[in-house]
């Protein structure tokens, strides 16, 4: 059995940059084409946000466990996992801020009028009076909701999400060896 770190180390650093990469690319689709696209396609940010970094998670632990011979422990499987997802997403969203603060902020000001007139649209299409609506919007105004302090405030919660599914994948996926 290999020593934890030559497992999470290859496979960790394997899976955070297919994260990266599906994060940038999720970043330059609406940034190339089409700026409202995450807002009309709404399933895919639930899809790439909540489903496929537990696919992700599986996979890396996975290909690490078949290293290993079949075995992984716990603690490797959550090291895998946790490191290659928190540190991918860690590096998009750096690239994220980086476009919306620095490069564009062009950009950041239509996404931030996208997202006011997609929070008008769902909450006319849920029946929210107009003081309601208002309100809500006038809320948002307030924020910079992509900023860099709003950026690394997501960056926080995804990643107590991510370690959270990185526990459970790990519990479900170590096979220690047996012992003789």
């Amino acid at each position: 059995m290999q020593t934890d770190t030559y497992l999470i180390k290859p496979h960790g650093q394997k899976l955070a940059l297919i994260v990266i990469v599906f994060g940038i690319t999720m970043f330059m689709v609406s940034y190339l084409g089409d700026p409202s696209f995450m807002f009309k396609n709404w399933w895919i940010g639930f899809f790439s946000q909540w489903l496929l970094p537990i696919a992700l998670g599986f996979y890396a632990i996975n290909g690490a466990r078949k290293a290993n011979g079949g075995y992984i422990s716990y603690k490797t499987a959550l090291g895998v996992s946790s490191f290659g997802l928190i540190l991918g997403t860690t590096v998009a969203v750096i690239f994220n801020v980086l476009m919306f603060n620095v490069i564009d902020t062009d950009f950041k000001a239509l996404m931030e009028e996208e997202t006011l007139q997609f929070t008008y649209d769902i909450l006319e299409k849920f029946g929210a009076d107009d003081t309601q609506i208002e309100e809500a919007i006038a809320e948002l105004e307030k924020r910079d909701s992509f900023g860099v302090k709003s950026q690394f405030k997501g960056l926080t919660l995804v990643s107590v999400f991510y370690l959270v599914i990185s526990l459970i994948l790990a519990a479900v996926m170590k096979k220690n060896e047996p012992v003789l």
